[in-house]
C-alpha cells in the first residue's frame, strides 16, 4: 500500500539533498530517491567553488548566487558539520587589459598587481595584468557538503532511498505516485538524466575532467581562477586542478588528452605544478541548458511538479538558493517574478511535447 508524503525528490546530488533539507526544515514530509548512492555523479566531480563573481552570467544570476553564498555560511554554522568551508577568497587572473577592465567593475573586489600576487603567493606565476581578489567567494568540499545536507534532512525526518531507480511518475488524484509513495509534490533533480522524466527538456552533457595533486607542502591562501579553469587548495593540503570542457561526451573515462589539458591548466597558474604527484583523476558530466542558466521551477502543464536541473558549472554554488526557491513554490511563499522568469523551465521544453513516461491513474 503506497504511503502518503508531501514531496518526493528524485536525485541525490547536491541539488536534491539541499532541497530535501530545506523542505524538511519547512515542515514538509520528504522522501528523496537516489538511483545509486548519495553525492555521486556530477556532484562528487565538482571543484566546490562558491564563485558568484567568477561565474557571472547576468544580474539575476548574480543576486541568486550571492544569496546562495549567505545560505551556505548559515548552514555551515547551524549544522556544525564539517563541509570544509574555506574562507580566503578567489583570485581571478587578468591576462589582458580587457580582462582587467571587465573585472574592475566589481566594487567589492581588490586589485592585486602582478608584484602583489607574487608577494602573497611566491609559487604562482603572476598574470601579466594582475588579478582581482573576491574575498567572499569561498569554497566547500562538494561530497562532504552534499552528505551534510542529506544527514541534516534525515535528522529532520526525511526518508532517503538509495539504489532506487525511478522510471515512471504516475499521475494520481491529488498528486503523483513515485515507487511506493503518493506525493502532492514531485521535484526532479536528476542532473543530466532529468530529461528522462521530462521529455523534450533541452539539456546536453558537457564532460569535465579534474585531478587532485599532492600539494607537497605548498600553501595557497586563495583559489585561483581564469576563464573557467581553476586551482582549489583543499584543507588537507592537496590541490584540485580543473577542468576540461568536452561537449557531448557522455563517458566518465579519464583520458591521456584530458591529463595533458589539466597539466597545461596547472602550468598556467604555477610553473612546475604539472610535475607534482597525482593522487586522483576523475570526470563528471555537467548538465548544460539552452542558455547556460539552470531550469528551476514548475514543469509546464504539470501542477505541483518541479524541476531543478541544468546548473552546468554552478551546481555547488547555487544549491541552497535553488532549494529555497523550490521550497517557496511548494509552500506558497511569493517568489520574485523576474527570478521565476529567469529560471523558468519552459525556456528549454519543446512545444507540444507529450509526457511519455507518465500514465494516468484515478
Amino acid at each position: 500500500m503506497p504511503q502518503n508524503v508531501d514531496v518526493v525528490i528524485i536525485g541525490g546530488g547536491i541539488i536534491g539533498c539541499s532541497i530535501a533539507y530545506y523542505a524538511a526544515k519547512a515542515g514538509l514530509s520528504v522522501v528523496l530517491v537516489e538511483s545509486s548512492q548519495i553525492a555521486q555523479g556530477t556532484t562528487c566531480a565538482a571543484g566546490g567553488m562558491l564563485g558568484a563573481h567568477s561565474e557571472y552570467l547576468n544580474d539575476q544570476f548574480y543576486s541568486f548566487a550571492r544569496e546562495s553564498q549567505v545560505l551556505y555560511e548559515e548552514f555551515w554554522r547551524e549544522s556544525g558539520i564539517d563541509i570544509a568551508y574555506t574562507t580566503g577568497g578567489i583570485v581571478q587572473f587578468a591576462q589582458s587589459n580587457e580582462e582587467r577592465k571587465a573585472l574592475s567593475r566589481w566594487h567589492d573586489a581588490a586589485y592585486l598587481s602582478p608584484e602583489q600576487i607574487q608577494e602573497r603567493m611566491p609559487s604562482v606565476s603572476p598574470p601579466a595584468f594582475g588579478g582581482y581578489l573576491f574575498q567572499e567567494d569561498v569554497h566547500v568540499h562538494p561530497e562532504k557538503t552534499t552528505r551534510a545536507f542529506c544527514q541534516s534532512a534525515e535528522q529532520l525526518g526525511a526518508t532517503i532511498l538509495r539504489n532506487s531507480q525511478v522510471d515512471e511518475i504516475e499521475t494520481i488524484r491529488g498528486g503523483y505516485r513515485v515507487l511506493d509513495w503518493n506525493a502532492k509534490h514531485v521535484v526532479i533533480a536528476g542532473g543530466v538524466t532529468s530529461g528522462m522524466l521530462i521529455p523534450g527538456l533541452q539539456m546536453t552533457a558537457v564532460k569535465g575532467q579534474c585531478m587532485q595533486l599532492d600539494g607537497m607542502g605548498m600553501r595557497l591562501p586563495y583559489t585561483l581562477f581564469h576563464q573557467g579553469c581553476y586551482i582549489v587548495p583543499r584543507t588537507d593540503g592537496t590541490l584540485v586542478v580543473g577542468a576540461t570542457m568536452e561537449p557531448g561526451v557522455m563517458d566518465l573515462d579519464t583520458t591521456i588528452a584530458g591529463h595533458f589539458a589539466l597539466n597545461d591548466i596547472a602550468e598556467r597558474f604555477i610553473s612546475g605544478l604539472s610535475g607534482f604527484p597525482v593522487l586522483k583523476r576523475w570526470a563528471g558530466l555537467r548538465p548544460k541548458t539552452v542558455d547556460d542558466l539552470p531550469y528551476i521551477g514548475r514543469v509546464p502543464g504539470k501542477e505541483n511538479m518541479y524541476v531543478a536541473a541544468g546548473h552546468f558549472r554552478n551546481g555547488i554554488l547555487l544549491a541552497p538558493a535553488t532549494a529555497c526557491l523550490i521550497r517557496d513554490l511548494m509552500i506558497g511563499i511569493e517568489v520574485d517574478t523576474e527570478r521565476l522568469e529567469t529560471f523558468d523551465p519552459k525556456r528549454g521544453i519543446f512545444h507540444g511535447t507529450r509526457y511519455r513516461v507518465e500514465r494516468q491513474s484515478v
